[in-house]
């Protein structure tokens, strides 16, 4: 495909492309032309950060799409975060206009080498972006040593431009946009022309809407197979002339086991708030929700996971759990942090004083947020096996706690939630990444 299309801009392409990683957490974007790529990931970006953040980073090395947006004066970037150990968090830089878009530059050295582009780091990156739900763009070269790695590490790679970049076997290739067929760019061309031979003409106005509108009938018939292909099965049964949408009354369970039962009709990719705003909502053992130990100190809420993960002697106290969630009254997700985990609100106030007593928390800091929900990952090990798993969960971007149960054994969890539908934001990024945890009461005490 070449990096040159009539009247259409590659940021435009990334902006028209950006449903294609509605359920995608990372991408390799990559191709011949570098200036391309970048152009197509800022588009991407501007759009899924109306919705969720994301980052965009630079592995061209100042690649003027991106260098251009730059307006900190701090020169740190990604080469010195992964060479010199310098915070990811004071390397990214906001994109102007757009508070969930983040920047991180490619810094003070090249990052066009082995080094940085094979780095086992962005494999947890990538890890940590699926846990929160957001959306890690990473603009890169083929070709560069260390670029198979990298593909592999993020897990999806879109390319631009041909010839489209080899990547490694296992790693999701999105489909790339195509150019306007032939046919297409000679009908808009024709519309641009007459259209501005007279601004003030109402004839030559309507002619130009005219063309336009045979164009796009050119262009979505052209593209129908590639619609119909990506509709869910019932609607493009009704479109092609069956009349009906399928439906069923019974219910299935996602295959990684995460969530609400999914109505059988309904698109299993949609977001998990969603479905559990569409479907039947339920958790795993609701025998145990007299009994669940739903009771939390609340610490604090951040802006991002990793601002979130609290100090050593915070992560030493018992059932640390990083949620992420939307407050009320706002529109934007937060990572809220609680600890502890008791069946009734005395023993969480026991927590609360304990932490002010020990200077933890200030003397009016913390409260106690009733929190029952929770996603189970692991259960049935022994109290030994417990810290290797959750170190095992850490590299992978998950923060799992452990409870003992009543029998002596010890069950894994991840977040603490308020409400099954607040619950169902860390549902989505598991159900991406492939583990299979399940919704349920939290039960048990903390040890």
């Amino acid at each position: 495909m070449p990096t040159s299309l009539p009247f259409v801009s590659w940021e435009a392409l990334g902006r028209n492309a950006a449903l294609l990683l509605d359920n995608v957490h990372a991408a390799v974007i990559a191709g011949p032309d570098p200036v391309a790529a970048a152009s197509f990931a800022l588009g991407i970006a501007r759009v899924h950060g109306s919705a969720r953040r994301v980052a965009v980073a630079d592995l061209v090395g100042e690649v003027g799409p991106l260098q251009a947006l730059v307006t900190s004066e701090n020169a740190h970037g990604i080469s010195d975060s992964f060479l010199y150990g310098v915070s990811l968090n004071k390397i990214a830089q906001p994109l102007e206009g757009s508070g969930n878009v983040f920047l991180m530059p490619s810094g003070t050295e090249s990052v066009a080498n082995e080094t940085v582009y094979g780095n086992e780091r962005w494999r947890k990156l990538a890890a940590g972006f699926q846990q929160v739900g957001a959306l890690l763009l990473v603009v890169a070269v083929p070709n560069t040593p260390g670029f198979a790695e990298l593909c592999g590490f993020i897990g999806a790679v879109f390319p631009i431009g041909d010839p489209a970049p080899a990547t490694p076997a296992g790693v999701q290739v999105i489909a790339a946009p195509k150019p306007m067929p032939p046919e297409v760019v000679r009908v808009v061309a024709k519309a641009r022309e007459v259209g501005n031979e007279d601004a003030g003409s109402r004839r030559n106005k309507l002619i130009a809407v005219a063309l336009l509108t045979v164009a796009l009938a050119l262009m979505v018939g052209i593209l129908w197979p590639s619609i119909m292909s990506r509709l869910p099965q019932g609607i493009s049964q009704y479109l092609m002339g069956s009349g009906t949408v399928a439906k069923s009354d019974s219910t299935r369970q996602d295959s990684a086991g995460v969530g609400p039962p999914v109505a059988a009709g309904v698109d299993s990719t949609m977001p998990a708030a969603v479905l559990t705003a569409r479907s039947a909502v339920g958790v795993a053992n609701p025998e145990d929700s007299a009994s669940a130990a739903a009771f939390a100190v609340y610490l604090v809420a951040a802006s991002t996971r990793e601002t979130a993960t609290p100090e050593a002697r915070i992560q030493s106290l018992p059932a640390v759990a990083i949620s992420p969630v939307i407050l009320d009254g706002d529109s934007v997700q937060w990572f809220r942090v609680t600890v502890g985990a008791s069946v009734d609100q005395a023993g969480a106030n026991a927590l609360l004083a304990r932490l002010r007593t020990a200077q933890i928390l200030g003397q009016s800091s913390g409260t106690i947020l009733k929190v029952p929900y929770a996603f189970r990952l692991e259960e049935g090990l022994s109290v030994e096996a417990a810290p290797r798993l959750i170190a095992d969960y850490e590299k992978r971007g998950i923060s799992a706690y452990a409870l003992k149960q009543d029998d002596g054994r010890v069950t894994l969890f991840t977040g603490a939630h308020e409400t099954v539908e607040q619950a169902a934001f860390l549902a989505d990024s598991l159900r991406t990444q492939g583990v299979k945890a399940v919704l349920v009461y939290r039960t048990g005490r903390a040890f």
